[in-house]
């Protein structure tokens, strides 16, 4: 059997209703990988069925999480577009069921921001303003693809997955990690100390990547990550 990979959506508040909205390339990337991808609806309600039917789950980019989650203020001069708090607040709640019965988790750029967040940790708000030797991490224009190297830690279930001690990624952020969560260690980092990679100390499957898997799903890092998150979720 296929297992169900539950993915979350964007939020679009609007007047007079509430849209999700989801980029295709992480159901594809699923699909690929030899999963089934069920789009999560940001209904609370829904959370427990959710975690009884669903096997695995994939938590997908956004915009920037607003820093009271962290305990912090916005900084006047961090550029900062931010997401929903229904959206935080909604999966924040899903991603915690989902923990406490150990269901795989792979978290994409915000969606790694905010298990990090949901574990207690903090965040850079703006890489470019609090961490001057960053790196370009995000496209300077609209459309712009930026790849950098990341340095995967040996030793870590990421490691173990990629086989490799340095992989190619696509981001697009200028938010990142500051200070990882409860129960989270690195996994993988930036050649200018930007954290690319989280996960679990334990032995539950949850990885968390800064970088944009479902961009490049023909790559061969990609292919592994996604295939590691379905032979998990068949468990």
């Amino acid at each position: 059997m296929k297992p169900l990979i539950g993915i979350t959506m964007n939020l679009e508040v609007q007047p007079t209703r509430n849209l999700n909205i989801l980029d295709q390339d992480y159901a594809k990337a699923v699909l690929q990988a030899g999963g089934i991808p069920v789009p999560i609806v940001g209904v609370e309600s829904a959370i427990p069925d959710f975690i009884k039917r669903l096997d695995g789950f994939v938590f997908t980019g956004g915009d920037d999480i607003h820093p009271r989650f962290y305990k912090e203020k916005p900084l006047p001069a961090a550029r900062m577009t931010f997401s929903p708090d229904e959206r935080t607040r909604f999966e924040v709640q899903l991603f915690t069921a989902a923990v406490a019965v150990k269901k795989p988790v792979l978290a994409i750029c915000h969606g790694a921001q905010l298990i990090n967040v949901a574990l207690g940790g903090t965040l850079y708000q703006d890489l470019l303003l609090q961490v001057p030797k960053a790196e370009p991490h995000g496209p300077a224009k609209s459309g712009a693809k930026v790849f950098h190297p990341a340095d995967v830690i040996e030793g870590t279930r990421l490691y173990g997955i990629m086989g490799a001690d340095t992989i190619r990624v696509r981001s697009s952020h200028h938010q990142s990690v500051k200070n990882p969560g409860r129960s989270l260690k690195l996994s993988a980092i930036a050649h200018d100390g930007v954290v690319e990679a989280l996960e679990s100390r334990g032995k539950n499957f949850l990885i968390a990547v800064q970088w944009h898997p479902e961009k490049t799903n023909h790559d061969r890092f990609t292919k592994k990550l996604f295939k590691a998150l379905i032979a998990a979720s068949k468990k």
